[in-house]
């Protein structure tokens, strides 16, 4: 039987913290023994970044970092290793920068559990060596949580997940943005059990005009799909969650 599909228009989200981004960290040494400023062979501005407070039930904020080759030869960025999947830059694989050249890259935050994380993501030339890294700080609060936050098609071909109160408050989903996510249950829960139609996301992606929320890679595949679940909890009326198309590979070659 299939299960019902649940929709509903998109809604303005309006946060400061989406308007301003995440700031430049304060001026204090940066515990990562693997790397030092000296070794740096590209300026990474800025060197720490502090998200503040964040919830699955905003949008994450947005991340940006300019590299700089301030040496006398180009350099080749092969990729990026991160010490969680919950960071990802979009950074162009094997990328040259020349000398005196500034290139700025995003970054997309993905809200795994809860508490305070301190990330690290290190940029690595052609023979895996560290060019520069940059810290991510941030500390997650909310009231409720997916899980996971990132849905992977190969890693869950099944497209199942959760939505759960960490306060076990009883409370309705409403509705997707996209109309892909399939319910079991429309009573009242303090878990809910979700799932992804990933025909429907395939179908999305190759309309004529596909929708604002997807990323597509340079084949012209869709890459990522953010979807909005909504809730009756007057605290968290929306929940934020990213799909993948495919898991980014790691040690990652991009």
């Amino acid at each position: 039987m299939r299960l019902p599909t649940v929709s509903f228009p998109v809604g303005l989200v309006i946060l400061s913290q989406l308007l301003l981004g995440c700031a430049s960290g304060p001026a204090t040494p940066v515990v990562d023994s693997s790397a030092s400023d000296q070794s740096q062979l590209l300026s990474i501005t800025p060197a720490q970044i502090d998200c503040g407070l964040v919830s699955q039930c905003e949008l994450p904020p947005p991340i940006s970092m300019m590299l700089r080759n301030g040496t006398t030869e180009p350099i080749r960025v092969r990729g990026f290793v991160a010490t969680c999947g919950c960071t990802i830059p979009d950074l162009r694989p094997n990328i040259e920068i020349a000398p005196g050249e500034e290139v700025m890259v995003n970054v997309r935050l993905e809200l795994w559990g809860q508490g305070r994380k301190q990330q690290f993501i290190r940029f690595i030339d052609e023979n895996f060596q560290p060019l520069g890294r940059v810290q991510v700080r941030y500390e997650v609060r909310s009231s409720l949580r997916s899980t996971p936050s990132g849905i992977s098609r190969d890693v869950n071909p099944d497209g199942t997940f959760q939505v759960e109160s960490l306060t076990d408050e009883k409370f309705t989903i409403l509705q997707s943005n996209p109309a892909v996510v399939l319910q079991r249950n429309t009573e009242a829960a303090a878990d809910h059990s979700l799932t992804i139609n990933w025909k429907e996301v395939d179908a999305l992606a190759l309309a004529t005009t596909p929708i604002p929320e997807f990323t597509f890679d340079s084949a012209g595949k869709w890459s990522t799909l953010l979807v909005r679940i909504a809730t009756d909890k007057p605290d968290c009326s929306e929940v934020f969650i990213w799909l993948r198309n495919i898991t980014p590979t790691r040690p990652a070659t991009y």
